[in-house]
């Protein structure tokens, strides 16, 4: 991948960034709203919410990375969506850009956070090139047209992504882990000052995936506040300036890596024995030495 080079987006997103947290978590609850029944309809009437993760307080900041880390199943993609306002909360508060949420409308929201999902739908017939220019939609509305500003933005993304070579193929026809590197550009393409990734190194290689956490240190590095869900607790040592751990239990803790990912608390998250160790040329790591069983190790 290339160097990433400055996305011109307006005064308003430098604005935003100087504000202070672009995302704040304020005990937040997330999980799924009871489905209620209709009149008349045999079962009861409604269902009790379905909580996931309890009572998450957590910042995303100019300039630095947060990892969010945690079992499958721990609710890391259902937080994310509840604090940047795709799913309502079962309780407390989220703030973007110092604005409450609930007080945001979806144009504004898009003005501050670009989401990457975790899985996309492929059958698009769209080139590369031209998903990639629907991050520039929230900046200009429904009927504005496209400006050198623009083209410049999506051709800036399609390099900082190495896409060059892909950006005029049928979208549909694109593997997974290269739909994946063009849905990140396309939030590339949006300039918001703040990020948010579902996993976004599934589908990668190994190279990939150290090229997309490179990408995305140095976004924050030049100012983004960067909020990324990872499965791989190396990436989150090596590149994250903040972690979010879930545990099996949905409580979360929050702080630098080397306080938070301690050996207690990683082999209670994934239910496995861990071997920590630190590398000359890598750096401190972490390797899955033994699963175990609701705190015991398997026979």
């Amino acid at each position: 991948m290339n160097p990433i080079k400055a996305f011109s987006a307006g005064e308003s997103p430098g604005q935003i960034a100087a504000a202070g947290a672009l995302l704040e978590a304020l005990a937040i609850e997330s999980g799924y709203k009871a489905q209620r029944g209709l009149p008349g309809a045999s079962g009861p009437a409604d269902v009790r919410d379905k909580l996931i993760v309890q009572a998450a307080s957590f910042r995303a900041l100019p300039g630095r990375l947060l990892a969010i880390l945690g079992a499958n199943g721990c609710g890391k993609t259902t937080l994310l969506k509840t604090c940047i306002g795709l799913l309502p909360p079962l309780g407390g508060r989220a703030l973007l850009a110092g604005h409450d949420l609930a007080s945001l409308s979806p144009r504004k929201r898009a003005r501050i956070v670009a989401w990457v999902p975790q899985q996309s739908e492929s059958a698009w017939s769209f080139t590369a090139r031209e998903v990639v220019s629907q991050g520039r939609y929230a900046l200009l509305g429904p009927f504005s047209p496209f400006r050198s500003e623009d083209a410049d933005a999506v051709d800036n993304a399609i390099e900082a992504l190495d896409l060059r070579g892909l950006a005029e193929q049928s979208f549909s026809r694109l593997s997974g882990g290269e739909a994946r590197r063009v849905l990140i550009a396309r939030a590339l393409a949006q300039d918001t000052p703040l990020m948010a990734l579902d996993e976004p190194a599934a589908h990668l290689d190994p190279g990939r995936q150290m090229e997309l956490m490179d990408t995305l240190a140095a976004l924050a590095k030049a100012g983004k506040a960067v909020a990324v869900s990872l499965h791989d607790v190396n990436s989150a040592r090596r590149y994250a300036d903040d972690v979010l751990l879930i545990d099996r239990q949905g409580r979360c803790y929050f702080g630098p890596p080397e306080s938070v990912l301690s050996p207690e608390r990683l082999e209670d998250a994934y239910d496995t024995e861990f071997l920590h160790g630190d590398h000359a040329g890598y750096g401190r790591y972490v390797l899955p030495l033994a699963r175990k069983k609701k705190g015991k190790p398997l026979s």
